[in-house]
């Protein structure tokens, strides 16, 4: 807590620091400052108008990645990296070319630039800049004459201002690349991936490392300059096979760090990959369900993509992406806004249920969270939200562009090499009310899950470990009333809405961490849930024809 109070203390005293006030010497900042100068002050093609706003932000650092498959590499990839985007506005704050996709073929993309000079040479920078900043005006101008005449033919009268004021502000934080062990990875990757020749059931197998380690620079024409560490890693293990019917069959975890001290062990993922193999070779003896309507017990990864799909993706982006009317896109909106934005102060979740979201947390009983910040990508300080209180949706997640219930960034605008700044998450807390009827440990919501099931006069209920997202077939585990559990395979959910959350009669004590994997890093902290009805179908995915012989390995 004393440290993210100095940070934004720090944040809050550097907010009069004004762009010549850039650290000396620095070559990136130097091109950066005198590229925008020059930009603001003579970009004026044909008297169209000169841009409004103009930022740049650029990552440098090292990057390794290593995969390997049942005990051999695959891929090896050690570099250094330089990359970096332009957010360049043209027509005024309260109506520029941002939220407009000229056509949905093109897309709702940022000018950017992913190969850049590693070297230190102002000259060889501004030519970069130059290229990436006259793409970019170029763009918005088409952009925004666009935009101007949809909105005209649309007769739309709820504009919302595209860019609100913010202070000027700095924030210079030591930052210098990280490098793992490469060598130790590498035979740790053999390692681990050799786990599933003892597995027949494993037909194919992967085990990647990936670690993206150096800095962010941020500086915009209103004198706001961050620069920050940016970091990125994670491990990631999957296994796949078949059912005895065909379908296919598939087993994984995922670990997310951003410091080279926070690598998961080896020997833990070791441990991790005899788990999967032990599971994905009883899911190999399952069978498929037709239709069960009932309680379902979501657990660890399970309970955190309900969140993830029905809450926190819905409270992202709150400003639509408007485009042109095609047989793709016959509303003439390009990107949705978040299914809840509408629904501010009503009940989203069960009564009991908190959410919050905190940029500022690095870690969770001990493990990194990937979500960790201190400004985001359009240099606001990073902001704790609380976003449902007792149930009730009380904010979401801002950028720069209002909205019609908020006129300015809560620090969640947030964007990678290829997207503009929206409003995404970072590391979202799920907190119960201390309740003891409601908060059980993880024994005794499987209890209560099963008393649920014998009140339902039950044969059996579901519980389900893990799933990808809504709308896929998974696996999961028929448990009857005695305690015994048999696998199932290809069933998917149909007809879970927003209701579902509203469901949730009970989670558990324990939490988890479950890493998001969207285009910027974040995470979601769950307890396991108890929902108390759910319905769930068989797939109509068809099976697959499995090999007609054997793994090679195992038909020696």
């Amino acid at each position: 807590m004393t440290k993210t109070i100095l940070s934004i203390l720090f944040f809050l005293s550097a907010s009069a620091a004004r762009a010549e006030d850039l650290p000396q010497g620095d070559a990136l900042f130097s091109a950066m400052k005198d590229e925008i100068a020059r930009s603001m002050a003579r970009l004026d093609m044909d008297k169209l108008g000169k841009p409004c706003f103009l930022s740049y932000q650029a990552w440098d650092g090292h990057s390794f990645g290593v995969s390997a498959s049942f005990g051999d590499l695959e891929q090896v990839s050690s570099r250094d990296y330089r990359q970096v985007k332009a957010d360049l506005r043209v027509g005024t704050y309260k109506l520029d070319n941002s939220h407009y996709a000229p056509s949905p073929m093109t897309g709702y993309n940022a000018e950017s630039d992913p190969y850049i000079t590693l070297e230190e040479n102002y000259d060889a920078l501004r030519f970069s800049l130059w290229a990436v900043t006259d793409r970019a005006y170029k763009k918005a101008l088409e952009t925004l004459s666009k935009k101007k005449a949809f909105i005209e033919s649309k007769s739309l009268a709820e504009i919302h201002d595209d860019l609100t004021p913010q202070p000027r502000r700095s924030l210079l934080r030591p930052a210098q690349a990280e490098r793992l062990d490469e060598e130790a990875w590498k035979e740790n990757a053999r390692r681990i991936s050799a786990v599933f020749r003892k597995y027949p059931a494993v037909k194919h197998s992967s085990v990647i490392l990936n670690f993206n380690s150096g800095r962010s620079s941020f500086l915009s024409s209103e004198g706001t300059f961050v620069r920050q560490p940016a970091c990125a890693g994670s491990v990631s293990i999957s296994a796949s096979g078949y059912a005895p019917d065909g379908f296919p069959l598939r087993a994984g975890h995922r670990e997310d760090f951003c410091l080279a001290r926070d690598v998961p062990p080896a020997d833990k993922l070791l441990e991790k990959a005899e788990e999967l193999g032990a599971e994905l070779t009883a899911m190999a003896r399952s069978e498929p369900l037709k239709a069960y309507i009932g309680p379902v017990l979501l657990e660890k990864t399970a309970a955190a993509r309900l969140f993830e799909s029905l809450l926190v993706y819905s409270i992202s982006n709150p400003r639509e992406v408007w485009t042109e009317k095609t047989r793709w896109t016959p509303d003439s909106v390009f990107r949705q806004a978040g299914q809840l934005v509408e629904r501010l102060g009503m009940r989203v979740t069960s009564p009991f249920l908190n959410v919050v979201d905190d940029p500022l947390a690095r870690y969770h009983e001990g493990k990194p969270l990937s979500g960790f910040y201190e400004a985001d990508d359009e240099g606001v300080p990073a902001k704790r939200l609380d976003l449902v209180k007792r149930g009730k949706l009380a904010q979401y997640y801002m950028s720069r562009a209002a909205t019609r219930d908020f006129s300015e960034s809560n620090g969640h605008g947030r964007a990678d090499l290829n997207d503009y700044p929206s409003g995404l998450p970072s590391n979202v807390f799920i907190i119960p009310e201390d309740t003891p009827a409601r908060v059980l440990p993880l024994a005794e919501l499987k209890k209560k899950f099963l008393e649920l099931c014998k009140e339902q006069e039950q044969d059996y209920c579901i519980r389900v470990r893990s799933f990808d997202n809504l709308n896929s077939p998974f696996s999961a585990w028929k448990v009857y009333l005695d305690g015994r559990e048999e696998p199932v395979h290809g069933i998917e959910f149909t007809g879970v809405n927003l209701r579902a959350l509203r469901d949730i009669t009970a989670v558990s004590k324990e939490t988890f961490v479950h890493n998001l994997g969207w285009s910027v890093p974040g995470a979601i902290i769950t307890p396991s849930l108890l929902v108390q009805e759910m319905e769930i179908k068989k797939s109509e995915q068809k099976p697959e024809k499995k090999p007609y012989l054997p793994h090679p390995y195992f038909g020696k």
